[in-house]
């Protein structure tokens, strides 16, 4: 077995050490990834109440009906506009992250992200006054 060479020897790494050395960026990677997560997961339990919603229409008409005016409250309402969002994110992002494996839009990858958040904003934005206010 070989000597080791003149003055060394094994260190211990300190704590933390690898996260001092690899700086994590918080750029807008992370962002567009949470946020398609989040809204799938949103997107996965509105499904499953949609199913119980439906599911209810076999305890007949009354059940159906104080189900649905429970649904009804401001509370489901902006829920229903948190949905508008989550629904026009995830579905726009989703066609920029196929458009990014295709190899369109590598290089603007950034403001490809911006240009999708905004128009979800202001979709969302507007749907959601509709959607609290107006459809009341």
């Amino acid at each position: 077995m070989p000597s080791d060479p003149p003055g060394w020897r094994l260190r211990r790494p300190r704590p933390f050490e690898a996260m001092r050395r690899y700086h994590y960026r918080w750029g807008e990677g992370l962002w567009s990834h949470l946020f398609h997560r989040v809204s799938g997961i949103a997107l996965v339990v509105y499904l499953s109440m949609h199913i119980w919603v439906v599911h209810n229409l076999q305890k007949g008409r009354e059940a159906y009906d104080a189900l649905m005016k429970t649904l009804s409250t401001p509370i489901f309402r902006v829920g229903e506009a948190f949905l508008l969002a989550a629904v026009l994110y995830h579905g726009l992002n989703g066609i920029r992250l196929v458009a990014m494996d295709c190899g369109l839009g590598m290089r603007a990858h950034r403001a490809t992200y911006w240009i999708v958040f905004g128009v979800c904003a202001a979709l969302g934005i507007a749907g959601g006054v509709i959607l609290v206010f107006c459809l009341a």
